[in-house]
């Protein structure tokens, strides 16, 4: 778990163009690229970055959205049930306050709970806080959480 953290910390301070600290959308754009370039040192076979994958009551058990999920798809046929090869689920919000912050802690817990990721990782983006002192719900352990921002050319990552 630390190698990947310290790959989501270099994803992070990786993003240096202003326009990607403006919307959701462009810094999530960005943040793919960059955990794309670094996941081979992961070594999870046949892992692979996607965005926006639906997860579907019928296949899931689980209607939700996330912004970014690593996993061997399911489809590749190298695992038993969709619970397997689910290595992280991320979620993103743009100067998120607390309520939008809880909102998706809760949403990435019951991934992490249905589904089987072993971690769900929270951004706020443009924002100094990632409220994750705040949650007290479960799967607390398996959830990180970073507030990341653009001061002048310099970008300040604070994890929780």
């Amino acid at each position: 778990m630390d190698e990947l953290l310290n790959i989501v910390r270099q994803s992070l301070a990786a993003i240096q163009l202003p326009r990607f600290y403006k919307t959701e959308r462009g810094f999530q754009g960005a943040l793919l690229t960059e955990l794309e370039r670094r996941l081979p040192s992961l070594q999870w076979e046949g892992a692979i970055v996607e965005q926006e994958y639906q997860k579907r009551m019928r296949d899931h058990g689980i209607r939700k959205r996330p912004d970014i999920i690593i996993h061997v798809p399911f489809e590749d046929g190298l695992h038993n049930s969709r619970r397997e090869g689910n290595f992280v689920v991320f979620a993103l919000k743009l100067n998120a306050g607390i309520k939008r912050a809880l909102s998706d802690f809760k949403k990435l817990s019951n991934m992490c709970e249905v589904l089987g990721y072993p971690i769900g990782i929270f951004i706020n983006i443009s924002a100094d806080n990632a409220h994750l002192n705040d949650y007290h719900g479960p799967h607390k352990e398996k959830l990180h959480a970073f507030a990341v921002r653009l001061n002048g050319d310099q970008v300040e990552v604070k994890e929780e």
